[in-house]
């Protein structure tokens, strides 16, 4: 059989979707059944911070009927991830067991970043317009009911990627707490929005010229213009035309929409919501084109599963998205560029030199160049405190297709990049302690090598004698090396004692 039935479950904030997907070798994916129920538990975990008995008696209720769709479609595989309005509920280890026990089901969280990458990937996978597209500058605007997620490409690269909590529940859960009537919702909340978008623009839209936005995720928006203005969804529509879409839906009732969209009014109430903030948007930055594709999260899932099955090779390496955006932060805290690259060469040599003894992976590799490169971030708080600053920026920053025990996990190689500071009660943080004391161990022996930030070692090679167990750093270099060959020794225990090879610094003989 060349193909594979997979279910896609999605646990959102508002809205709970089920995709069932025909994927083909190749990377031909097709939808065979979509259903989508609305409840919203953002209501409870914003506004409440735990899921109440009725709403988690609702989602069993829900799933169980979700799990009956895919036994009759026989599926191959499943997976159902659960985003933030269950992942930041107080009471989120009691609904998933709650929903193991009542369904079978297994449900995972999801961070924002790992969401947002899967529905990029399905966009880079679905539209080809996308390729052309980012040659120039292009935001995805991923949105979501509680907050929104924009990732600006230029010249094929991805440059920046940050959330902002503008969600359209989101602010409406805000704005109910504060007591504001229905009638002036709209208004307080173009307040809120034109506050955050102001110092999003400032902050970096500076000198970028945007052309182009893709609209995917899930929004109101999208569905209402599918049912009533299928014209502009799938292809490109000129600005102009949406910002008056979106004025005309500001202007209509809740009560009015729901009899468009036979929702409750409740539900109803996020639509000019959402209208208010993709108006600014266009407005604040300027955009010309917009494209509306009708890419959701599921639709990413599908795209993970077709890789993970080996049944669709990428097109796009999208690793190097994630490497372009650390590159950015790294400018952006002002880091040594030329030093960094130093540290990133040597750290990926000793690395790969050390592969076999390591117990590493392709993705360990990844983590330790995000690490090299964002090593001395911390500078740009404090000279003295450079370490644990650098980890509480690299903790606290969103780096798109990293989870966040991924994210933990370059923090801790930044804290402890200096192996005399290595603690392995502090590590224990990570939630593994030794995978952190062997990429630390590596961070370090690369910083050293470039101690001087001059980067005398750029022809270095680095082997592994088995024999002696030694790792042998081999400079070319024929000049002076005495703070690099005091800077390894320093660093030499750590490593000898994670890998339990000691290494040893050495120059060609010239002639």
């Amino acid at each position: 059989m060349n193909y594979k039935i997979f279910g896609a479950i999605c646990l959102g904030s508002v809205e709970q979707e089920l995709c069932i997907y025909e994927v083909r070798s190749g990377g031909t994916i097709r939808t065979l059944e979509k259903a989508a129920t609305v409840l919203p538990l953002s209501t409870d975990t914003f506004g409440g911070g735990r899921i109440s008995l009725e709403s988690l008696d609702a989602l069993c209720a829900m799933l169980k009927k979700y799990r009956e769709v895919m036994d009759s479609y026989k599926v191959d595989a499943y997976k159902a991830y659960a985003t933030v309005a269950i992942r930041e509920a107080e009471n989120c280890d009691i609904v998933l067991d709650r929903i193991k026990v009542v369904t079978g089901l297994d449900i995972e969280l999801i961070s924002n970043s790992e969401q947002r990458y899967l529905n990029y990937k399905a966009l880079a996978h679905n539209e080809g317009e996308f390729y052309e597209s980012i040659k120039s500058g292009t935001l995805i605007l991923d949105t979501g009911y509680g907050s929104l997620q924009f990732s600006i490409f230029d010249n094929n690269a991805l440059i920046s990627t940050e959330n902002i909590g503008l969600g359209a529940a989101k602010i409406i859960s805000d704005l109910s707490r504060a007591r504001i009537s229905d009638d002036q919702m709209v208004y307080r909340a173009e307040e809120m929005i034109n506050s955050e978008l102001i110092n999003y623009k400032k902050l970096y839209l500076k000198g970028l010229d945007i052309e182009t936005i893709f609209g995917i995720g899930e929004n109101i928006l999208y569905r209402y213009w599918a049912q009533e203005k299928p014209e502009l969804m799938r292809t490109a529509v000129d600005a102009d035309i949406i910002i008056r879409e979106c004025e005309d839906i500001i202007k209509k009732k809740s009560s009015e929409i729901s009899e468009i969209l036979g929702r409750t009014v409740a539900y109803s109430r996020l639509l000019p919501i959402a209208a208010m903030y993709y108006k600014r948007i266009i407005e604040i930055t300027g955009v010309r084109t917009l494209y509306f594709p009708m890419i959701d999260f599921t639709d990413g899932m599908a795209v993970e599963f077709a890789e993970k099955a080996k049944l669709y090779k990428k097109g796009r390496n999208f690793e190097n998205d994630i490497i372009s955006e650390s590159r950015n932060l790294a400018r952006r805290y002002r880091c040594n560029t030329s030093h960094s690259e130093a540290v990133e060469e040597y750290a990926l040599l000793i690395f790969d030199a050390v592969k076999k003894f390591s117990g590493l992976s392709k993705r360990d590799r990844l983590l330790l160049q995000i690490g090299a490169i964002l090593h001395d971030c911390g500078k740009f708080v404090s000279i003295k405190n450079v370490d644990e600053c650098g980890y509480f920026i690299v903790l606290s920053t969103e780096i798109i297709g990293l989870s966040h025990a991924e994210r933990k996990m370059v923090a801790g190689s930044i804290r402890f990049r200096n192996s005399s500071n290595f603690d392995y009660e502090l590590a224990a943080e990570s939630g593994d302690p030794i995978r952190l004391a062997k990429l630390s161990a590596v961070l370090c022996l690369a910083n050293a090598l470039d101690r001087g930030h001059v980067d005398k070692l750029k022809d270095t090679k680095v082997t592994v004698n088995e024999k002696t167990r030694e790792l042998v750093i081999l400079a070319s270099y024929d000049g002076d090396l005495t703070l690099e060959r005091l800077a390894v020794e320093e660093n030499a225990v750590l490593f000898e004692e994670v890998y339990g090879l000691k290494p040893v610094f050495r120059q060609k003989k010239r002639f």
